[in-house]
C-alpha cells in the first residue's frame, strides 16, 4: 500500500490572478478527498504520493521551459510530518483522518 504524505501549498504572491490560477488548477487536477483549502485564500493541504518537485510540476509552479514563466506564480510546498495550532474544527479533522491512515 502506497503511503501517501501530506503537504502544505502555500502561494507566495500578493497577486490575485496568480492565487486564482493556482486554485483553479488544484480544484481541477487535485481530486477533492486529498485536498483542503486553508481560510482565507491561504494555501492548500495536499496529500500526494510523489515528492515536493513533482506535485510543484503537476501544479506547474515550476517544471516550465526555460525562460517561460509560471501562470500560478511563485508558491513554496512542504510536506507536513505533524501539526499544532489554532485553525477551524474541519482543518484539525482533515488532518487528524490523513495522518490516522
Amino acid at each position: 500500500m502506497m503511503i501517501m504524505l501530506t503537504y502544505i501549498v502555500i502561494p507566495l504572491t500578493k497577486n490575485s490572478a496568480n492565487t486564482n490560477a493556482l486554485n483553479v488548477l488544484i480544484e481541477k487536477d487535485i481530486g477533492a478527498d486529498v485536498r483542503h483549502k486553508l481560510q482565507a485564500d491561504a494555501g492548500w493541504l495536499i496529500q500526494f504520493d510523489g515528492t515536493t518537485k513533482e506535485l510543484s510540476d503537476k501544479l506547474t509552479i515550476t517544471g516550465q521551459k526555460p525562460g517561460e514563466p509560471s501562470l500560478v506564480g511563485p508558491a513554496i510546498i512542504a510536506p507536513i510530518s505533524g501539526y499544532y495550532g489554532r485553525g477551524p474544527t474541519d482543518m484539525w479533522e482533515w488532518l487528524k483522518i490523513r495522518f490516522e491512515r
